[in-house]
């Protein structure tokens, strides 16, 4: 069952359990995974990595309100903000740690003894690690490696 298939039948399962807060949030993921789909080809069905992709957009989106509403001191709202996040991560692969992606940079960085530049490191790592990494955590942990 893709990701597409996945919200919309956690979606059915909010609406029978009148769960109001996830459906809001499903329904949120199910239009961003709509608007994702008409960018491309009519004839041309969503992949799992596109529909991680738009997700993930989501999830930046929410990132940054957090940070402005705790800079204003809206508690309430980085409260309800972190719990979407929690639902839409659900749909995501998960996320290698910052100690699992520390290990996969410096065993890259022994193979490939060469690399002295964050930002190439990041790209050839990103392309090996796909989604299971975060491209901004990344970026931190291979300019720390090098760094350090």
């Amino acid at each position: 069952m893709n990701i597409k298939e996945r919200v919309q039948n956690e979606l059915k399962q909010a609406m029978k359990n009148k769960d109001t807060a996830r459906l809001e949030v499903l329904r949120m993921a199910k239009g961003a995974l709509l608007i994702k789909e008409k960018e491309s080809p009519k004839d041309k069905e969503l992949t799992d990595d596109e529909a991680v992709m738009a997700l993930r957009g989501e999830i930046k989106k929410r990132q940054q309100s957090i940070e402005i509403f705790r800079e204003h001191g809206k508690h309430a709202e980085v409260q309800a903000l972190e719990v979407e996040i929690k639902v839409i991560e659900e749909f995501l692969p998960r996320q290698l740690s910052e100690e699992e992606l520390e290990q996969t940079v410096r065993a890259y960085l022994a193979e490939h003894p060469e690399m002295n530049h964050a930002g190439k490191l990041t790209g050839a790592l990103k392309k090996e690690l796909g989604p299971s990494a975060d491209g901004k955590t990344l970026n931190e942990v291979c300019r720390k490696v090098l760094g350090g």
